[in-house]
């Protein structure tokens, strides 16, 4: 299989507008204070995050770039992995793998979720994208119907009233989106079933996931070899390698997580790249994605996953939400998330890493 290439700036926004535009897709753009965002309706996805001088903090599918690779691209048959920031919902085994002894076989990505079938409310500086979902649980053996949601609008700097902050606040450029994403089940609640929202952000290979925690927490491997160049661990956070080489993931418990995530990446020049993905936990909920070794593994809220270069260069971001369902009381949910995004020198972007992350960017980190 043909491996994607790599771009520090990504897609140009203004070459993903037109093909994607030439494709029958079109995008929505969303305007904020430094930057926009591209939502594409097409999969329900914030698809482009951009500063004002054009650079994509994504991971977007490179053969968006051009109107005749984007019209075979959305021509062929299967599902599409376009890139951008995604809403899928979990657990994967049940909704995504139909034979478990075989995993890589029978993984199928549902198409009533992705790309599903997105109505689009455009409003006032959001977009609200809603889609109807039928969904079989393999394993189980049954189906339900739900309804996922998304508001998606800009949002503001969050180190923007800290003190003594004018000339960091100067020197790095920022762009950011809230995201408000709904889970409720639109038929009757089958017995056993429990779903949760899964929303991930791919990111463009050659940095660093980094997740705080409250403690030394040694994550769970959920497949792929995650030694030492992989991954480091110590009293204060999980640092997860992002190359595209080989195919890697990794899980963190609720109560060990913080509720953000950071993704670190030189982009040459002396500049870096800083992705934060701020979230809810819960960790006395019930968090339904388990490993796929291992069924009755509960309570994982953040993923960390590295492509082996096929479905592109690319690395994700992931978390999960409290599930709805059986047991826990609950037959709808509603999640509110921010991504900020971050560009400037590199001593900047540290300074910025630590005070959103609270955790030195030299820090030593044992490897696992």
């Amino acid at each position: 299989m043909k491996r994607l290439r790599a771009s520090n700036r990504g897609v140009s926004m203004n070459k993903l507008i037109a093909s994607l535009t030439a494709a029958g897709h079109p995008p929505i753009q969303l305007y904020g204070k430094g930057g926009s965002l591209l939502v594409l309706p097409y999969g329900g996805r914030t698809l482009g995050l951009y500063n004002r001088d054009g650079h994509n903090f994504f991971w977007v599918n490179p053969n968006l770039d051009r109107v005749a690779t984007a019209e075979a691209f959305f021509s062929e048959e299967g599902w599409k992995n376009s890139g951008g920031d995604r809403t899928w919902v979990a657990p994967e085994v049940e909704l995504f793998i139909s034979d478990i002894e075989n995993p890589g076989e029978t993984y199928q990505v549902p198409s009533s979720l992705d790309p599903g079938s997105y109505t689009v409310q455009h409003g006032v500086g959001h977009v609200k994208l809603t889609n109807q979902a039928s969904l079989v649980l393999n394993r189980q053996e049954k189906t339900c119907e739900v309804e996922v949601a998304k508001t998606i609008r800009m949002t503001e700097n969050p180190l923007r009233y800290e003190k003594g902050m004018t000339s960091l606040l100067q020197s790095v450029d920022f762009v950011g989106y809230e995201q408000l994403t709904s889970l409720r089940f639109t038929s009757s609640e089958a017995p056993g079933i429990r779903l949760g929202i899964w929303n991930l952000v791919q990111v463009p290979a050659g940095g660093e996931i980094v997740v705080p925690t409250v403690r030394e927490s040694v994550p769970k491997t959920y497949f792929g070899d995650v030694g030492p160049s992989h991954l480091r661990v110590n009293a204060e956070s999980i640092r997860f390698r992002v190359d595209a080489k080989d195919s890697r993931k990794i899980g963190v418990r609720a109560a060990s997580a913080v509720g953000r995530m950071g993704y670190l990446r030189s982009i040459g020049d002396g500049k870096k790249t800083l992705v934060v993905r701020n979230f809810f936990v819960a960790p006395s909920a019930e968090y339904v994605d388990v490993p796929w070794d291992d069924l009755d593994d509960f309570g994982y809220v953040i993923q960390c996953y590295n492509d082996n270069g096929d479905l592109g260069q690319f690395g994700e971001m992931e978390y999960h939400t409290p599930a709805i369902g059986e047991g826990t009381g609950l037959s709808s949910y509603q999640d509110r998330s921010q991504v900020w995004a971050f560009l400037g020198d590199a001593q900047s972007i540290e300074e910025t890493f630590w005070r959103l992350l609270g955790i030195d960017p030299y820090s030593r980190a044992k490897n696992r």
